[in-house]
């Protein structure tokens, strides 16, 4: 990425053939550098793997005007994925799954499915799977179902008899499924306020986790990146996080 925020794919490589140690990284980084030149480059960027993470110290130390900077979009993938690993969220993300599956498996009552969504006219795609290691796709996931609300329950009440599998209809008809549904959506659309109201064992779940997370942050490099952010100019700042911002900068 360049400071107009333009980004380039420089190099795509195959390293499966190879162990993936840090030196081995190291390595295949520094070709990178060499090529494209070090004063092109301020930072580098990767997930928190300790392999990953050493070579990034190592980069560092050899280029000390190269940051070490891990990923926060991957910090996020990982909230969304200790978020749901508690009961309420694992329950519901395999109970999504499973009407996922079967409509995609059942050509008739998929085919059903379809016509329901075209006459009640609802826009927004069909019902999509969940994938661990795709953060977003848990938001989209539990989205899909609560679009397709009425869909599914017209299938559950008229033409239940396309329901070949018993969990089906049982899980559109459960007692607050959708409510719950609406609930986990709202924690992992905005992974920022939770509802003080609902599962207090699944609030505190939750904040813990994004707590923890965000503590891994608390860096002098980010605090100055806030700092230097535009969209960002009207948050205050404490006295230790501006010392904080002029150690990063001299």
């Amino acid at each position: 990425m360049t400071p107009s925020r333009k980004e380039y794919l420089y190099q795509l490589s195959d390293l499966s053939e190879n162990s993936h140690t840090a030196d081995y990284l190291t390595t295949v980084i520094e070709k990178v550098i060499n090529d494209i030149g070090k004063d092109r480059i301020c930072a580098v960027v990767s997930d928190n793997a300790a392999n990953v993470r050493n070579a990034r110290k190592i980069i560092h130390k050899n280029h000390p005007n190269i940051e070490n900077v891990r990923c926060i979009a991957h910090a996020i993938n990982l909230i969304a994925c200790d978020i749901v690993k508690e009961k309420f969220g694992d329950r519901l993300l395999k109970q999504v799954n499973i009407l996922a599956n079967f409509f995609r498996s059942s050509h008739q009552a998929n085919s059903k499915l379809s016509q329901i969504i075209k006459d009640k006219e609802i826009s927004g795609g069909r019902l999509k799977l969940y994938c661990k290691t795709r953060w977003t796709t848990a938001s989209e996931s539990v989205n899909s179902v609560i679009n397709l609300e009425s869909a599914l329950e017209e299938i559950a009440t008229n033409y239940d008899h396309l329901l070949t599998n018993d969990k089906i209809k049982q899980i559109i008809q459960l007692q607050g499924f959708f409510s719950d549904l609406r609930v986990l959506a709202f924690v992992l659309d905005s992974l920022k306020k939770l509802p003080r109201s609902f599962n207090t064992t699944f609030r505190n779940h939750c904040i813990k986790v994004i707590n923890e997370r965000c503590n891994e942050f608390d860096d002098d490099i980010y605090i100055t990146c806030f700092f230097l952010d535009p969209r960002f100019r009207n948050a205050p700042l404490t006295e230790r996080a501006f010392k904080r911002v002029l150690r990063s900068a001299t």
